[in-house]
């Protein structure tokens, strides 16, 4: 079986969807299956079709409307996968809907305020142009897959959607983390975009609760973004700017260093986050999660991590001071996190999902093809 990996990234861009596709390249080749994989981003239009044309099934990673027409032209069974939430609307309040409530919602949350400048009006056609393109794009895929429960479901597709979870790998040379692995005080940690959708002033809010309750442990955050300034300046404010490492970005093996000598990650997200791997790779160096309850946060995270309502400083601090008077608790759930990550996200269960709507789709072609 020959396999075409399409997806819309620079090929040294950091990117969850590389990360992805990387991760099941390998066990793909194990099995014997031919891949090759394309950038629309970055590949000429002459290697889409002479890689189109060479392939049994294609895989896409993003709604790209003209590649897939490209598929469907030259006979090709499609794969989709999603990576991010198709809807604006779903990006920070989520209810349930069919279909056509979704469709109603979203037109209704892009439409542009009176008072909004002509440019922001225009922008909202763009706004439209690429929601059907999304959408078209969906349509036309012969399989659908999305990378949490959370995400497959909040498409309100009338088709099914599989998950296909993002891998990530826990090396067997990994030792047993203990509490005198750990530098003291105990570290609570942040990595991501330092962003308002990403909810650091509410980790901020959370230190100064346990700040006043004479706690002893530091704040580390790694990242950058446009806020960056004003969390400093949220930090100094609440007086708790000694507690708190601004590291700025750093290399991914040094990131992976550090979430292994805190005693827990943070996630406190505002926005619905389908699949975040930051929270796969703390399980993956056996650091527990406290994530907001948002998005595919909770079922990434699994059922030894703990939660928090979404923007509820108090119940962060709640499960922060969990940690801290609680720490060999939290170290064995960061282990049990470690084991349910093996389990549910190798990228050999990935691959095997794959493989098996490859196989259902091609079998479907053979049967068409006996009918005709």
């Amino acid at each position: 079986m020959k396999i075409l990996i399409q997806h819309r990234h620079y090929e040294n861009e950091i990117s969850g969807v590389l990360t992805y596709i990387h991760s099941i390249i390998p066990e793909l080749e194990v099995r014997r299956i031919e891949v090759k994989t394309i950038s629309t981003k970055q590949d000429n239009i002459a290697k889409w079709f002479s890689y189109i044309a060479w392939a049994d099934i294609v895989h896409m990673n993003s709604n790209d409307l003209f590649f897939t027409l490209l598929c469907k032209i030259l006979h090709k069974k499609i794969i989709i996968k999603y990576h991010y939430c198709l809807y604006q609307s779903t990006h920070t309040n989520y209810e349930s809907m069919k279909l056509t409530q979704r469709l109603k919602a979203e037109f209704k949350q892009t439409l542009p305020k009176a008072n909004y400048p002509l440019k922001w009006k225009l922008h909202t056609f763009v706004k439209w142009a690429r929601l059907f393109t999304r959408l078209s794009t969906a349509i036309l895929a012969d399989a659908h897959t999305a990378c949490s429960n959370f995400l497959g479901e909040s498409s309100a597709f009338p088709w099914s959607v599989d998950t296909l979870y993002n891998p990530i790998e826990i090396k067997s040379e990994n030792q047993l983390k203990t509490l005198e692995n750990l530098s003291n005080p105990y570290k609570f940690i942040f990595v991501g975009r330092l962003a308002t959708d990403k909810g650091v002033d509410i980790l901020l809010k959370a230190a100064r609760i346990l700040q006043d309750e004479n706690k002893d442990f530091q704040i580390i955050i790694i990242g950058d973004g446009g806020q960056s300034n004003e969390l400093k300046e949220l930090a100094s404010n609440l007086e708790i700017a000694e507690k708190v490492n601004f590291l700025g970005k750093l290399p991914q093996k040094e990131v992976l260093l550090k979430v292994q000598d805190a005693l827990a990650l943070i996630a406190p997200s505002r926005w619905q986050d389908p699949a975040p791997y930051v929270v796969q790779e703390a399980s993956s160096v056996q650091t527990c999660s406290i994530v907001s309850k948002m998005g595919g946060l909770p079922e990434v995270a699994g059922p030894h991590s703990l939660f928090f309502e979404n923007e509820d400083a108090e119940e962060l601090a709640k499960c922060m001071r969990y940690c801290l008077d609680n720490p060999d608790e939290v170290i064995n759930r960061g282990f049990q996190s470690s084991e349910y990550v093996a389990e549910n996200f190798s990228a050999a269960r990935a691959v095997n999902r794959l493989l098996e709507i490859c196989r259902e789709l091609t079998s479907k072609a053979l049967v068409t093809t006996s009918d005709r």
